[in-house]
């Protein structure tokens, strides 16, 4: 199934996962842009914390891309019923 058949079959889902990886896309952005890597603070946001979010949200992304990476694999295929003989 192609991402096209999935938007036609479902197009809430498809558009709510794209719609996710974006939103956690542009998160990652904004919470690299909040630290001060140089002059790092001892307490609240440290560049730990960042790097640690990122981290999570990174393979929040990579398994969203696998998601859509399933939904575009065509095997298995399921088997017609009753079955044809040759």
């Amino acid at each position: 199934m192609s991402l096209k058949e999935a938007f036609e079959q479902s197009s809430f889902l498809t558009l709510a996962v794209l719609a996710a990886i974006a939103w956690t896309v542009f998160s990652t952005a904004r919470v690299l842009g909040q630290f001060d890597y140089w002059n790092p603070e001892p307490f609240g946001m440290t560049p730990g914390a960042g790097i640690v979010g990122v981290l999570v949200m990174g393979i929040g992304i990579v398994l969203a891309i696998a998601l859509l990476g399933a939904i575009e694999h065509d095997e298995p295929a399921p088997e017609t019923w009753p079955p044809e003989d040759a």
